[in-house]
């Protein structure tokens, strides 16, 4: 039976803004992440869509990348919630490729991996290509920590990021 997915910003949503991070001992995760995780996580496919053109850039390899990513999905373990995938671009801004956001190339992967009902899924991410791709795609874009750019909504932090979903999913079962 397919269930919606929230499709997740990594650097700046989940963790601590570092250009480039380039170990797993610079990914400083959000303290607002996890309560809100644990709650979604019982309704929602819970996938990690990130730029990270700093492996073609040589900043860090792609054994470092999968380094981070598992010390967030552990992490976020840790507290209750679940991280069901990342899938991430490897390539530059302008190679033209189709999986870096606002590109929907990875959501599609995902949703070849997962029965995903996408009409009901929700993109979140502090940056203007996040709210692109949720544009792209036809859903529901929640911008967080930023209140700049074209966002279906606003949030201050992932608290807010789960009222407003609740919210949402509430007028969608009257």
């Amino acid at each position: 039976m397919s269930k919606p997915a929230i499709f997740l910003d990594r650097d700046g949503t989940l963790n601590k803004n570092c250009p480039y991070c380039k170990s797993k001992e610079e990914i400083v995760l959000y303290d607002d992440i996890f309560e809100p995780l644990k709650e979604l996580s019982k309704h929602f496919y819970i996938i990690v869509i990130t730029n990270q053109s700093g492996i073609v850039r040589g900043y860090f390899t792609e054994q470092a990348l999968h380094e981070m990513n598992n010390k967030i999905k552990e992490e976020v373990e840790s507290h209750g919630g679940r991280i069901d995938a990342f899938y991430y671009c490897p390539h530059m801004p302008d190679s033209g490729c189709k999986c870096r956001k606002p590109e929907p190339g990875l959501v599609y992967k995902a949703m070849e991996d997962f029965d995903i009902d996408l009409k009901h899924s929700f993109v979140v991410g502090d940056d203007e290509k996040d709210m692109q791709l949720a544009k792209k795609l036809g859903i529901i874009g929640i911008m967080v920590r930023n209140s700049q750019g074209g966002a279906d909504y606003f949030a201050n932090d992932f608290k807010d990021v789960l009222r407003i979903i609740d919210n949402i999913r509430a007028k969608v079962k009257r």
